[in-house]
Order: C-alpha cells, then structure tokens, then sequence
C-alpha cells in the first residue's frame, strides 16, 4: 500500500514540473574580464600591397555609409561592438567620397574573413554568413553597385587566401598595429581592447595571478602575438599558452575547466558571454 502511494506522489509531482514547463535550466556559469587589459588596438582592412586604389574605393564607400547612418545602424545589431565603433560623421568630407552606384557593376568583390570570428564574422550551422564586418562589406557592394562574393577561411590561412587572389581584403576584426607595412590599409572603422576572460568565481583577478595558469587563445590573432612579443614576459609565467583554432572551441574549454583564461578582445569576448547568458533564459 505504501509503495502505491510513493508511486502516485512522484507521478503528481512529475505531472506538477510539466505543468509549469518542466525543471528550470541549471544557471549557466557566468564570466568576466580582468580590470587590467593586454593593450588595444585598431580594427582596419586590409589589402595587398600596390592594391591602394581598392582600398581607397571601399574606404571612401565605408566612409559614405557613416554619411547615411548604415554604419550606426549595422551597429546596433551588434551590441557588443557598437560602443567601439570610431568612425564619425564629423570627420568625413562627403565631397572626397565615392558616388552611390559609382563602382563597376561586372565586378564582383571578394570578401575575405575568418569563418568564426563572432561577432564580426562567423557561418552559421545552416551554412549562411553573419557578423558585423560581413555586413558593413555587403552594403559597401551595395553602394557601390559591385557584386558580393564571401570567401571564409580559417584565421591562419588569411595570408595564403589574399596572397593566392582567393580574395581582395581581410576584412574580419584585423588588428592593424604591427602590420602597417604589410599591407595596403583601409579605413580603421573600429577600436577595440584585448582582455583577459575567466569565470566569475576564479581565483585569478589580476595579470600576476595567471602566473602557473593555462591561458587559450586564438592561433595568428593579436593577442596571440601580442603573448608572443610585446607581452611575452607575461606569458612566460603561464603555465601554459594554448593555442586554438577559434575562440569558440576556446571558450568551450574554459566553459569545461580544461584552461583557467582566454586573452581575447573584449567584444569577441563579451559576445560569448552574452551568447552564454542566452542560452540559459
């Protein structure tokens, strides 16, 4: 008789949690950066050398879109970059700027940009492209009446694919600090930090307590050649510096305990914190 009724208790309160929707998810962990950064940098793009009058057509159509507020309004879809976006209405001169459908309309642009690099470029699971700097390219096409070709890769063949004419830019959150003879350089449209990303209940809360740590980061990215030159001293009291291909499996390993910090800019960053938070509503 007992067991009966043990019985028809867990059924009534099994039938209670679907009523209400079922158990609530467990909170996802949360996180957040160190208050001291690596260093920041400029987000500009980048082409071949002797490819200058290119660069200066996008810069100028860049620069046309700030006129007409795509620029802002592209922005505000990504919240995690539009408190970094430098470019003002202020400082351009519509009188040296390209005209709307000015550009060659045979010519198809290709857009070259890491293929996981949120929230300035990613594939989605359904194979369709996204991002902050996917965006902004597609309405420069648009301006100036070019066609639109994407040309993903992975972050550490970027010099190869440009080299190799697979594509016309880098366009894709391009640090341009330390590069500047590299390439011919577009319009820098963005400002950004790299930071240091932990789990909010980390021991770590300074850059001295990393010393023993493992620390991820994105292979060919500048906060990894920042650890690799400028901010060496500091990296040469990790316990490890582990190198990724994106920052998406890096993530996926801090989530996991597997590494104990990320060095990555700060929207990048923020925007898998966000998508952290996101999945656990």
């Amino acid at each position: 008789m007992k067991k009966m009724i043990c019985a028809l208790l867990a059924l009534v309160m099994l039938a209670s949690l679907c009523a209400c929707g079922g158990a609530k998810k467990p909170a996802a962990a949360s996180y957040k950066f160190l208050d001291e950064t690596l260093g920041v940098e400029s987000y500009a793009i980048g082409f071949r050398l002797g490819d200058e009058e290119l660069a200066q057509t996008v810069s100028g159509a860049v620069k046309a879109l700030v006129l007409d507020g795509t620029y802002a309004k592209i922005g505000e879809k990504y919240p995690d970059i539009k408190d970094y976006l430098c470019l003002s209405a202020d400082d351009i001169n519509a009188a040296d700027l390209p005209e709307k459908g000015s550009g060659d309309s045979s010519y198809t642009f290709k857009h070259g940009f890491d293929l996981d690099y949120p929230p300035y470029s990613f594939l989605n699971d359904d194979g369709s492209i996204g991002g902050f700097d996917v965006e902004l390219c597609q309405a420069v096409c648009d301006y100036l009446g070019w066609g639109y070709e994407s040309v993903p890769f992975n972050w550490d063949a970027k010099d190869m694919e440009l080299n190799a004419g697979s594509c016309d830019c880098i366009w894709s959150g391009f640090t341009k600090e330390g590069r500047e003879d590299k390439y011919a350089w577009g319009v820098t449209y963005s400002n950004n930090t790299q930071g240091i990303l932990v789990p909010s209940d980390s021991d770590i809360r300074t850059l001295d307590d990393l010393a023993g740590k493992i620390v991820g980061v994105q292979t060919a990215t500048s906060a990894a050649e920042m650890l690799e030159d400028s901010r060496k001293d500091l990296a040469d009291t990790f316990g490890e510096l582990k190198t990724f291909e994106t920052y998406t499996i890096a993530f996926n390993d801090l989530k996991a305990g597997a590494i104990d910090a990320i060095a990555i800019d700060m929207t990048a960053g923020s925007f898998l914190i966000s998508g952290e938070s996101a999945e656990a509503e």
